[in-house]
């Protein structure tokens, strides 16, 4: 399955053909070619030999394949191959160019030499399932779609967000009107009511004394 972030988009932002891209995923290995591993299999299966009293002196299948090429990019890229396994560094089969070009190199040559590219791909865990440009696509159609239903979430989650902030907001000033009305109700029952009722000694009795007390209230509540 195709990771449309991490095998797809990197590469067309970096200007590579839909074709290229393809080539990259059906070339690619899952590691980088490890150094080590690669001298011991290209020893054990003869591609190249190294002699224990000039080191620097190297024979061989893959050897004697380099010499008889004429002067090339395969060429090229077979001695950038043998001084970097043995320079003790990693060949980046797993990315771009390295991935292209090393298969590149590998489908040209005889197959016995074939046979032991396939070992070294083996030892950087092999290679994915083929795909197609089409597979590319409908990868990045996919990936697009939740892109544009994560953003759509997101969208409506905001709007949810701040439709809710605005309601409670709305409640906030509602219950601040409220406590403001009881401050104002209390204040007013205080001043014209709490005297009546606390005149014990001499009770108010008169109807129209509470009713005027309350029109007052009712008058500077307006006011």
């Amino acid at each position: 399955m195709i990771d449309y972030l991490a095998d797809v988009k990197p590469l067309q932002d970096q200007g590579l053909s839909p074709s290229d891209i393809v080539s990259h995923l059906n070339s690619k290995t899952a590691t980088p070619m490890n150094p080590e591993q690669c001298r011991y299999i290209l020893q054990d299966t003869g591609a190249v030999l190294t002699d224990p009293v000039t080191p620097d002196q190297r024979t061989g299948s893959l050897i004697s394949y380099y010499q008889g090429l004429p002067d090339g990019d395969a060429k090229k890229l077979i001695a950038f191959f043998i001084s970097r396994i043995y320079n003790g560094e990693v060949v980046r089969t797993d990315q771009w160019p390295r991935s292209a070009q090393f298969k590149g190199v590998e489908d040209s040559m005889p197959a016995e030499l074939q046979s032991v590219s396939a070992k070294l791909v083996e030892s950087a865990g092999g290679r994915a399932a083929s795909v197609t440009e089409e597979d590319v696509t409908a990868a990045q159609q996919a990936w697009e779609d939740q892109e544009a239903q994560r953003l759509a979430q997101e969208e409506a989650d905001f709007q949810a967000a701040r439709e809710e902030a605005l309601r409670m907001e709305e409640e906030m000033r509602k219950l601040e009107l409220a406590q403001e009305h009881s401050r104002k109700a209390q204040s007013l029952w205080n001043i014209h009511i709490a005297p009546l009722m606390d005149s014990i000694e001499a009770p108010v009795t008169d109807g129209a004394v509470w009713q005027a007390a309350l029109q007052t209230m009712a008058n500077e509540w307006t006011a």
